[in-house]
């Protein structure tokens, strides 16, 4: 390979990992949301010897 296709190839490698970054990065985004408000949450209590939760 000559210079120009190296540098082709190695600009468009870095293109394709930044861009796959941006997607999972908002993927992730998406499924890791603050709850709503208004959103039924369940709670676990525990209670240890003398304290009162």
């Amino acid at each position: 390979m000559n210079c120009k296709k190296y540098r082709a190839y190695l600009i468009g490698l870095i293109a394709a990992a930044f861009i796959c970054g941006i997607l999972i990065y908002v993927s992730q985004g998406k499924q890791d949301k603050i709850p709503a408000e208004g959103t039924l949450v369940q709670r676990e209590f525990t209670q240890k010897a003398g304290t009162a939760v």
